[in-house]
C-alpha cells in the first residue's frame, strides 16, 4: 500500500501521546485552549506506560504532542526511552524550538523521525497574527534545518478569513523543502475559534474552493485536505485525508489514562447526504458547521 500524502510505503502504526497543554504561542483557533493551565503535564512514567500499551497494540511509532511537546524539559529523556523499548518517535509541534540548531541536533541524534508542524500564512504578518507571536521565521528555519535529515515532514495550515488567499503561496514556500506534505484543514469550531468566529470564519463552500485550488502538482510536495465533506471539494476529493492517512490509529490526551482509536472529530451527516453515492467514504460535516450553516452547500453525488 502507498499512502497518498507521502507517496511512500505504509509507515508503522502510530499513536499520539499528548505530554502537556503548555504552549509558547496562542493560536486563534486552538482546540485545546481550555486545557492550558488546568491539566497537569503527564508524568514521564505514565508516558512510558502508555507507549508500552501502544506497543502491545502493534504501534511502532509514538508521536509526542500537546500543547507544545518541545517545552517538556525531559523530552530528550522520553525520546531515549522510546528507543530503549524499540519504538521510533516524532513530534506534532509548532516548530519554534526546532529552529535552534543545538536543540534540533540533539533530538535528531535521539532518532527524531517525524515532524508535523504548522504554517498558517505565506508571510510573517499573516502567520504571526494567527499564532499571536513572532514564529514565522522560526518555523521556516526549523523546516530548512530538518530538510534532508531523513525526517518525514508534514505541515498543517488551518483555513481562516485571514489566510484563505495565501494557501497556494504557502505551498510554494514549502516546495523548497520537498519531500513534504502540506495539509490544508477546515477549522474545527472548538476552543478559541468560538471566541472569535466572525474574524476567522470562512463559509465551508468558500474554504473548499480555495482548498481545491491549492491541490496542484509540484515535484515532491503532496497537498492533502482535512475536515471537508467530499462534495465541497469535488475536484480534489482524492486528496481528502485525516489522522488515519498518516497511519495514526490511537491517541491519548493528557487527562486520559488509556489509548483510544482516532476518529474524524465531531461529525454529522445532513439530509443531502442520505442519498449520496459517496456517503460511505465521506468523513461528513463538522457538527459546528452543521449547526451554523445547516445543509447549505451540500450536494449529493
Amino acid at each position: 500500500m502507498v499512502l497518498p500524502e507521502t507517496g511512500t510505503a505504509s509507515p508503522p502504526v502510530r499513536a499520539v501521546l499528548k505530554l502537556t497543554y503548555a504552549c509558547n504561542q496562542r493560536c486563534a483557533f486552538c482546540r485545546v485552549d481550555d486545557c492550558r493551565g488546568s491539566v497537569d503535564d503527564v508524568p514521564a512514567e505514565a508516558v512510558v506506560r502508555k507507549a508500552l500499551a501502544a506497543r502491545a497494540l502493534g504501534v511502532g511509532m509514538i508521536l509526542f504532542s500537546g500543547g507544545e511537546p518541545t517545552l517538556r524539559p525531559d523530552l530528550p529523556r522520553l525520546a531515549a526511552a522510546m528507543g530503549a523499548i524499540g519504538m521510533s518517535w516524532g513530534l506534532i509541534t509548532n516548530g519554534r524550538r526546532l529552529a535552534h540548531e543545538a536543540f534540533r541536533d540533539r533530538l535528531l541524534g535521539l532518532g527524531l523521525a517525524y515532524v508535523h508542524t504548522s504554517l498558517h500564512g505565506a508571510t510573517a504578518s499573516t502567520h504571526d497574527a494567527l499564532v499571536e507571536c513572532a514564529a514565522f521565521d522560526e518555523v521556516l528555519a526549523a523546516l530548512r534545518g530538518l530538510h534532508g535529515r531523513g525526517v518525514e515532514l508534514h505541515v498543517n495550515t488551518v483555513v481562516t478569513r485571514t489566510n484563505i488567499g495565501e494557501l497556494v503561496a504557502i505551498g510554494d514556500l514549502l516546495a523548497g523543502m520537498a519531500p513534504i506534505t502540506h495539509k490544508i484543514c477546515l477549522a474545527e469550531p472548538l476552543g478559541r475559534f468560538l471566541d472569535q468566529v466572525e474574524a476567522l470564519w470562512v463559509p465551508p463552500e468558500e474554504a473548499g474552493r480555495a482548498a481545491e485550488d491549492a491541490v496542484r502538482s509540484r515535484p515532491g510536495i503532496a497537498v492533502v485536505l482535512e475536515g471537508f465533506p467530499l462534495c465541497q471539494v469535488p475536484s480534489a476529493r482524492h486528496a481528502v485525508s485525516g489522522l488515519r492517512g498518516h497511519n495514526i490509529r490511537y491517541m491519548s490526551e493528557g487527562f486520559e489514562d488509556g489509548l483510544f482509536p482516532t476518529d474524524a472529530g465531531a461529525r454529522t451527516y445532513l439530509a443531502p447526504c442520505d442519498g449520496c453515492a459517496a456517503r460511505t467514504e465521506c468523513p461528513g460535516v463538522y457538527a459546528g458547521y452543521a449547526g451554523r450553516c445547516g445543509a447549505a452547500g451540500l450536494k449529493a453525488f
